[in-house]
C-alpha cells in the first residue's frame, strides 16, 4: 500500500508545466499516484510573457490536483542557471567548504552576495582532484518564480534544477547501465546534456531547442509562432537521410527538410559538447544516447541521432522504475514518461537521499527554514521563561518571609542601640573640634617653611652683584600686610661682599621710587583677594643699566611662587626702574611687584 504522506513536484519548463503527486510504497519505492501538464502558449525566448504564462499554468494545474495549502520541491529550466564544474586540490574536509566558496566567488559571473548558489560532489572520493558542480542563479530571478508558485497556493519545499533532477531520475529507473551514456533532454528554449559515466555526472546546455525548430518553420512557411507551432506538433517529423524517399506530400516533404536542417545544426552543438567532454572532462565517448524531453515525441528523432552518432538511441522513460497507482492511466503515463524525467528526480529529492543533491533556495524559503530552525528554541525558551516565572514567585514569597523575620530582629537592635545615639552624636562633635585645633597646628607646622623656601629661591635669582633689596614686602588686593617681612635695624644697604655675588641682604625700610607707585584697586565682593610680593631695591651702576633689573624680574617670573607668564609682554605692569644716566649717582632705585601662584600663607 502507499505510503499516506504525499510528495508534490513541478516541473517549470520553458513551455510546458508539469505537476505530479507520488507516494511511497511500503518497500519504499515511489508510486505515482496523478499528474497532470499545463502548455503555455507563444515563444518561450520572449521573457517579458513567462511569468504571466507560468502564474496561469501553475494555478490550472494547482486546480486540477487540488494542491493549494501543500509544499513542493520544484525544478527550474537548465538554461537559467549558471552552471560550472571545478576540479578541486586535495584538501582536508573541513575545508572544502572554505574552497568552494573561493571558486564560486571566482568563477559565478555575479556578486556573490546576489546570487543563491549551491556544489555538489560529482567525481568519486578515491580521486586525487575530486570534481564540484557549481550553481548559481540571481536571486531576483528565483525570487520572481517563487513568487508565482506561492501565488498558485503552493508553499516552496525545495528547488532543484532540471538536469540533476534528470541524472537523479536516471540513475533510478536505469541502475543497470554501467556504460558510459548521455541522456539528451530536448527542451523548448534548450537542450540539457547529461552525462553519466562511472559515477561521473557532467551536464552543459545548449541554447538550441525545439523553438528554434518552430522558428525555422514559421520563417520558412511566413507562419506565426503558434501557427508554426501547430505544424510541428500535429505533422512535423525529421527527413530520414540517405536513400529514403521523401513523403508523398510535397507540403510535408518540405517540412520534414526544414526540421532536419534545424536538427543539423542540433547534432553539431551536441556532437562539440561531446568533443569537449571528453577533451576537457576526461570522459568517454557516449555508447548509449537517451532521449528526453518534449522534442524526443518529434518524428523519426530516435532515428536520426542514431544515424548522426552510429550508437543505439532510445527514448528516455522516467517511471521505468516506478509503481503506477490503480487510478493512473499506466499505458499513457508510461508514453509520456520521457517528460517525467524532472518530476521523478524531484520526487526522490522530497523522498530522501540522491546522488546528486543541490539546491537553490528563494528568499521566502530561507527566512521560513531560518524561523523553523529557531522555533524549537523559542519554545524552549518560553518555557525555561514560564519556569523561571513560576520559580521566582516561590523564591519571592520566601524571600519576602525571610525579609519580613529580618526586618523585625533588626528592628529590635535599632530599638536598643537608638539610646546611644546622642551620646555617639556628642562624641563626634568633640571630634570635630578637636580636628579642627590639630588642622591649625598642621598647617601652621607646613606654612614655618613657606617663607624660608621663597626667600631662598628669590636669592637664587640673582645673577650679579649689580643690584640688591631694601624691602621685601606681602600685598593684598594692592595693601600691605606687614610693615616689612624682613627689617634688619642700622645696617647699610649694601651687598655683603662676603656673601658672594647675588647674596641677598636686607637693609632698613627705604621709600619706592618716585613714580613707581602700582597700587591695585581691591576687587569686587566676591572675587578672589589678589596677593603679591613687592620687592623695593636699588642697582648700581652699570653697563647694562635697568636691564639688569628687567632680567632679575623675568627670572622672578619662572619660579614655581609667582604666577606671571606674561611677563615678556608686559614688563612694565610688573617692574618699575629709574634710568640710570646721572654720573653723580652710584645706585638707582626699582620696585617689582609679581603675583604669587599660591594662596597668600603669611598670618596676619
Amino acid at each position: 500500500m502507499a505510503d499516506s504522506k504525499n510528495l508534490v513536484v513541478l516541473n517549470l519548463g520553458s513551455q510546458r508545466v508539469g505537476a505530479a503527486v507520488f507516494g511511497k510504497t511500503s518497500g519504499g519505492d515511489l508510486m505515482l499516484k496523478k499528474y497532470e501538464f499545463s502548455e503555455m502558449m507563444g515563444d518561450p525566448s520572449v521573457d517579458a510573457t513567462r511569468l504571466p504564462q507560468l502564474k496561469v499554468a501553475l494555478s490550472e494545474l494547482s486546480d486540477r490536483l487540488k494542491l493549494k495549502g501543500t509544499s513542493a520541491w520544484y525544478a527550474v529550466a537548465g538554461h537559467s542557471v549558471f552552471t560550472r564544474f571545478v576540479k578541486l586540490p586535495p584538501v582536508s574536509a573541513d575545508k572544502v567548504d572554505q574552497i568552494v566558496e573561493f571558486e564560486a566567488r571566482q568563477n559565478v559571473p555575479f556578486p556573490i552576495n546576489e546570487v543563491s548558489w549551491d556544489y555538489e560532489f560529482v567525481s568519486p572520493a578515491d580521486y586525487g582532484e575530486r570534481e564540484v558542480v557549481l550553481v548559481a542563479m540571481k536571486s531576483d530571478s528565483l525570487n520572481e518564480i517563487n513568487d508565482q508558485v506561492v501565488a498558485a497556493g503552493i508553499q516552496t519545499k525545495g528547488v532543484d534544477l532540471a538536469p540533476t533532477a534528470i541524472f537523479n531520475a536516471f540513475r533510478y529507473s536505469y541502475p543497470e547501465v554501467d556504460e558510459p551514456c548521455v541522456l539528451i533532454d530536448l527542451g523548448a528554449r534548450s537542450t540539457n546534456l547529461v552525462f553519466v559515466e562511472s559515477g561521473k555526472m557532467f551536464t552543459r546546455n545548449i541554447l538550441v531547442g525545439g523553438a528554434a525548430v518552430t522558428g525555422a518553420i514559421g520563417k520558412e512557411f511566413n507562419l506565426g509562432f503558434g501557427d508554426a507551432e501547430q505544424q510541428k506538433v500535429s505533422q512535423g517529423f525529421i527527413a530520414l537521410g540517405g536513400s529514403v524517399a521523401d513523403h508523398s506530400d510535397p507540403g510535408l516533404a518540405e517540412l520534414s527538410k526544414v526540421i532536419r536542417n534545424s536538427m543539423t545544426r542540433l547534432h553539431g552543438e551536441v556532437l562539440r559538447t561531446f568533443n569537449y567532454y571528453r577533451a576537457q572532462q576526461g570522459g568517454s565517448a557516449p555508447q548509449r544516447i537517451f532521449l528526453c524531453g518534449g522534442g524526443a515525441q518529434l518524428g523519426y528523432v530516435v532515428e536520426f541521432f542514431q544515424e548522426k552518432f552510429k550508437v543505439p538511441v532510445e527514448t528516455f522513460n522516467a517511471l521505468r522504475g516506478v509503481q503506477i497507482a490503480p487510478g493512473v492511466n499506466a499505458a499513457s503515463a508510461n508514453q509520456e514518461g520521457h517528460l517525467m524525467g524532472e518530476l521523478v528526480g524531484l520526487a526522490l529529492r522530497a523522498k530522501g537521499a540522491c546522488p546528486v543533491e543541490v539546491e537553490l533556495v528563494p528568499n521566502a524559503l530561507e527566512i521560513s527554514r531560518d524561523a523553523a530552525k529557531r522555533a524549537p528554541a523559542l519554545v524552549m525558551a518560553g518555557l525555561c521563561l514560564w519556569g523561571m516565572l513560576g520559580a521566582s514567585t516561590v523564591y519571592v514569597k520566601k524571600a519576602d518571609e525571610a525579609v519580613s523575620k529580618k526586618i523585625d530582629q533588626v528592628q529590635t537592635k535599632y530599638n536598643k542601640l537608638s539610646g546611644h545615639s546622642a551620646a555617639i552624636a556628642e562624641l563626634n562633635n568633640k571630634l570635630e573640634d578637636l580636628k579642627a585645633q590639630s588642622g591649625q597646628l598642621e598647617e601652621a607646622v607646613n606654612d614655618r617653611s613657606y617663607w624660608v623656601r621663597m626667600l631662598a629661591d628669590l636669592n637664587n635669582r640673582f645673577d650679579n652683584d649689580f643690584l640688591w633689596l631694601t624691602l621685601v614686602e606681602p600685598l593684598k588686593n594692592g595693601t600691605s600686610l606687614s610693615t616689612a617681612l624682613v627689617n634688619t635695624a642700622g645696617s647699610s644697604s649694601a651687598v655683603d661682599p662676603s656673601a658672594g655675588s647675588g647674596s641677598l641682604f636686607i637693609p632698613p625700610n627705604v621709600p619706592a621710587p618716585t613714580g613707581a607707585s602700582m597700587a591695585t584697586d581691591a576687587p569686587a565682593d566676591g572675587a578672589q583677594p589678589k596677593t603679591e610680593l613687592r620687592l623695593l631695591g636699588l642697582y648700581r651702576k652699570n653697563d647694562e643699566g635697568q636691564e639688569v633689573v628687567y632680567r632679575f624680574a623675568k627670572a622672578l617670573a619662572k619660579s614655581e611662587f609667582f604666577d606671571a607668564p606674561d611677563i615678556d609682554t608686559k614688563l612694565n605692569d610688573y617692574c618699575k626702574a629709574e634710568a640710570g644716566v646721572g654720573e653723580d649717582r652710584y645706585a638707582y632705585r626699582f620696585e617689582i611687584r609679581v603675583p604669587l601662584k599660591a594662596p597668600m600663607q603669611f598670618k596676619k
